[in-house]
């Protein structure tokens, strides 16, 4: 049991989403998969969804044969015509449990360019915080072979970075790593050219194979994020995993995903500017707090929202942070100390210029 609240992200594969010769959906495993969602929003944990299987089940609406290959444009308007029918199914076994779900499509671009990053991640953040389970999927309705994250697999160690996630549940249609014995790899500490020797190839309607799993967990355990890779056929698909409650294989990272983050910020060697702040803000955010306008005495460089910015004390540097405004915008701050933003931006948000969670201290 988990005893502290963590952000679980879900991958499920689109083999066991939809049966491979109906091309239909299988309600069983979205039963069972909702009532372990349900059990572990209940206990306050944050779920994320990663959710293939649109194409797969949009080509029976397309009346393409299973097993022929799809050109682009056939695999455009399946996931055209699989999305909705996928997301009304998860709405549907949500609303058994008084839960909502809400729909997010992710290109490469949102992870590349840095406002869109950011808006995606401030859209989880809200969607998150106001007890929502995001589901995400790649935007195969326009995204092409240059826009395409790769797979689904790595789309979920993406998103698991994105919203800092404790756990990774990769669900897929086997137990987990064999090793040359065929018996399950259990617990994997490093991700070296011997443990990806043991991976084979992709099988089934999904496009992603035991390799593209262990490339999600080396993203994801970069990140602070434990990997799980397991079966989700059965009752309990996410618990057997998180619980340890079947054999399957468990990848674990050797940092947190706050110290991850800390760490990332501290060591960048992409500084775009400052700000100098004053000596009770420096004693203050020892407590861990934001900046906010009024603490700052000067701003310097040109930075954009989510640069990365050193934080000073007269000349003394002591601190980097994730910057939440342009140069421009704290500028404006700073010469009209008000409390109210909207009266000098135009537009609310909230005040931090750096927020707690982006402050890292040297």
């Amino acid at each position: 049991m988990l005893k502290e609240s963590k952000t679980i992200v879900v991958k499920i594969g689109s083999s066991l989403l939809v049966d491979e010769f109906s091309g239909r959906l299988r309600m069983d495993f979205i039963y069972h998969l909702m009532n372990d969602i349900a059990f572990y929003h209940n206990q306050g944990h944050k779920m994320v969804l990663v959710s293939s299987g649109s194409v797969a089940l949009g080509r029976r609406y397309s009346g393409i044969p299973s097993g022929t290959d799809l050109t682009l444009a056939q695999k455009q308007a399946s996931a055209a015509l699989g999305q909705p029918v996928l997301m009304a199914a998860y709405q549907n076994f949500a609303a058994e449990h008084d839960l909502r779900t809400a729909q997010i499509l992710i290109t490469l671009h949102d992870f590349e360019d840095r406002k869109r990053f950011l808006n995606a991640e401030d859209t989880l953040e809200e969607l998150l915080s106001q007890g929502t389970i995001p589901i995400v999927n790649e935007n195969d309705t326009v995204a092409t072979k240059h826009l395409r994250v790769g797979d689904n697999d790595r789309l979920s160690a993406k998103v698991a970075q994105l919203v800092e996630a404790d756990e990774l549940v990769i669900l897929t249609d086997v137990d987990g790593l064999w090793d040359r014995d065929k018996n399950i790899v259990e617990k994997i500490e490093t991700l070296n050219e011997s443990i990806f020797d043991l991976a084979g190839g992709a099988t089934g309607p999904g496009t992603g194979g035991m390799v593209t799993k262990l490339l999600a967990a080396e993203i994801a355990s970069a990140s602070g994020c434990t990997t799980h890779i397991t079966t989700g056929h059965g009752e309990l698909p996410i618990r057997n995993a998180i619980e340890d409650l079947t054999l399957h294989t468990t990848i674990q990272s050797g940092t947190t995903p706050e110290n991850a983050r800390h760490l990332w910020i501290a060591t960048s060697l992409d500084i775009q500017g400052s700000v100098e702040i004053s000596p009770e803000t420096v004693t203050s955010l020892q407590s861990v707090r934001s900046i906010l306008p009024a603490d700052i005495i000067d701003a310097v460089g040109t930075f954009g929202r989510g640069d990365i910015i050193s934080i000073t004390s007269g000349k003394n540097e002591f601190a980097r942070g994730i910057v939440a405004f342009n140069h421009h915008e704290v500028q404006a701050l700073i010469q009209n100390r008000k409390p109210d933003i909207f009266s000098v931006l135009g537009y609310n948000t909230r005040p931090d210029i750096v927020h707690k969670n982006d402050i890292a201290i040297l």
